[in-house]
């Protein structure tokens, strides 16, 4: 299995790759296998304000990783070592910094679960995937804090997360043409998808990460 973690930088894939034809956009009848699943809207997207607080868990989460073999379907703040991001963001956290803090100690996490079609070739997937995220990262000024997903299983289903620094910013990329693209593409190859939304959230008194359902 490999996992792919992007943090400001999106990896490029060896190899070769087999290209696929774009879906056209007619043949769709609502692109909305979309990781943010938001309405669409013609405002421009929210700008990232960098925090002290925001860059630590930026840091943090580059440890992100799977506890268990079925991480694609299982609890998502059961199956990932959130007790590692913890520990790292807590030491990024104390480190002398000249960002401004926070007001509140809560970030937006989107998880998308899908089983992909057993002919599904992903090479398209994986380039709209990749201008999508840079798109986005720029266009937010890097309100997305991090975007990590992985491989299929042997059933086909595949996990992509996304961590943002609030969820208005999230939410405010969906009309971005990048993004639209990527869901038009991806329309056609899964079986099935379900999309989870996550608070993170830092508990002072606690010293801990809490991820809960928002």
């Amino acid at each position: 299995m490999t996992n792919v973690l992007i943090s400001g930088v999106y990896p490029q894939r060896e190899g070769e790759i087999e290209r696929i034809d774009v879906v056209n956009e007619q043949e769709i009848a609502t692109p909305s296998v979309c990781p943010l699943h938001a309405p669409i809207s013609s405002d421009p997207p929210l700008k990232y304000t960098p925090t002290h607080e925001d860059e630590s868990m930026r840091e943090a989460l580059k440890l992100l990783h799977p506890t268990c073999d079925d991480f694609r379907t299982a609890d998502y703040a059961t199956s990932f070592n959130w007790p590692k991001v913890t520990e790292s963001f807590l030491k990024h956290l104390q480190k002398p910094t000249e960002l401004p803090p926070r007001d509140d100690y809560s970030w937006y996490a989107v998880v998308f679960r899908s089983q992909r079609r057993a002919d599904c070739k992903d090479a398209d997937l994986f380039e709209a995937d990749r201008q999508a995220y840079e798109e986005a990262f720029s266009a937010t000024n890097g309100a997305l804090l991090v975007y990590w997903y992985t491989g299929l299983d042997e059933n086909h289903n595949c996990l992509a997360t996304c961590v943002w620094s609030a969820r208005d910013i999230a939410r405010s990329v969906n009309s971005l043409p990048r993004h639209r693209e990527a869901a038009k593409l991806s329309a056609h190859v899964y079986v099935s998808y379900h999309i989870d939304r996550y608070r993170i959230e830092w508990v002072p008194d606690q010293q801990t990460l809490c991820v809960s359902p928002w």
